[in-house]
Parts: C-alpha cells; sequence; structure tokens
C-alpha cells in the first residue's frame, strides 16, 4: 500500500507543480509559482508532521498519509468551503485509484475536520491531521508566502494572523509534545504580528 499511496502522492505535487486552473487575478506563471510554494511550504510539512504523529501515537498511518496529502485538495480548485468540497474531492478520487471504500471514508472525513471548524476532529488520525495543518502555519516561509499572495493591506495580514496562529494554537494542536515543539515560533511570529505601525 505504501508504493501505491507514493505514487499518489507525485500525482497531487504534479498538480501543484502543473496547476490546470487559471487564476483570474495571478499570470500563468505566478499561478504555477503560488502551487508550487504551496506544496514545498504547507502541504509538504503538513504531510510529513502528520506522518511523524502517525507512528509516534499508534494511528493509521494510511489514513493519515492520505488525510494530509488531500486535506487541502479543494485549494487546486479555489472552492469553498474547502473542507467540505475536498473531503469529497478525495473519497473519489481514492475510489477511481481502487482504495476500498472504508478507507475512503475515512480519510474523507479527516478533510472534512481538519479546519476544527463546523466539523471538529474524532478520532486519532483527525485530530493528528488537524494538528499537522496547524502546526504547519508555525513556519515562518507560510507567513511570507501569505503576504506576498496577498491583496489586503499590511495591518489586515497582521491582524488575520494573529488570529490564525492564536487559534491554530490553542484550538488546532491536540497533543502537548508538538504543543511544546511550535512553543518557540508561536512565540516569535505573536511579537511580528503584534506590530503597530504608528
Amino acid at each position: 500500500m505504501e508504493k501505491t499511496i507514493e505514487k499518489l502522492e507525485k500525482e497531487i505535487k504534479g498538480l501543484h507543480y502543473n496547476p490546470t486552473i487559471s487564476n483570474h487575478s495571478f499570470s500563468d506563471a505566478k499561478t504555477k509559482e503560488f502551487y508550487n510554494c504551496f506544496w514545498d511550504i504547507h502541504l509538504k510539512p503538513v504531510i510529513e508532521y502528520s506522518k511523524q504523529m502517525a507512528i509516534k501515537y499508534g494511528a493509521d498511518l494510511e489514513v493519515v498519509w492520505l488525510g494530509a496529502l488531500f486535506h487541502d485538495i479543494a485549494r487546486l480548485e479555489e472552492a469553498e468551503p474547502h473542507d467540505e468540497v475536498g473531503s469529497k474531492k478525495a473519497y473519489d478520487i481514492l475510489i477511481e485509484k481502487g482504495f476500498n471504500h472504508d478507507l475512503a471514508k475515512k480519510v474523507k472525513n479527516v478533510v472534512l475536520r481538519h479546519r476544527c471548524k463546523n466539523f471538529p476532529p474524532e478520532t486519532l488520525e483527525e485530530k493528528i491531521v488537524a494538528s499537522a495543518d496547524a502546526m504547519a502555519h508555525f513556519l515562518p516561509p507560510f507567513y511570507f508566502w501569505i503576504g506576498k499572495y496577498s491583496n489586503s493591506n499590511f495591518t489586515d495580514i497582521l491582524e488575520r494572523n494573529n488570529k490564525k496562529i492564536e487559534r491554530d494554537y490553542n484550538d488546532k494542536i491536540f497533543f502537548d509534545d508538538e504543543k511544546k515543539m511550535v512553543e518557540e515560533q508561536y512565540a516569535l511570529l505573536k511579537k511580528w504580528f503584534n506590530f503597530k505601525i504608528q
């Protein structure tokens, strides 16, 4: 099964490196750069954190790995709410690729619950991917990427990012060890985002 998931991961990475959608606010080159960076700066760390935690906490590695891989799949179509749209898309792709219904349903739920908003995580696997998603938001390059492609003014970006890290740290990381792992970055980002323009 590991080889099958690795092959699927290469396919999904390929969709980010050669996006077929046309983002009307970006040129084709800018759209490609946006999704290339999204893979490298966000998806790759979420996948790695998720796999590490799956092993550490004895979770179903296949469910966690696939859930991490697909958690933002709807972003490729700019479809919102991306958790709901992405969960259906993940399920359909997995069935189409020959994965069994039980596994596809579990992955669908991981994707649906990764944002911890309307659908809070319940299973260990769902909590792992939600935590990994939040942890990846504590890598500073993520915020440089957001700033580069945002149409918002600087003050709004700082305020939104400050709320994001507060919510991610306090409501989305379900494991004490992993919370400790990002504690230093959390403190650093709080200083950045609490900067006031005089």
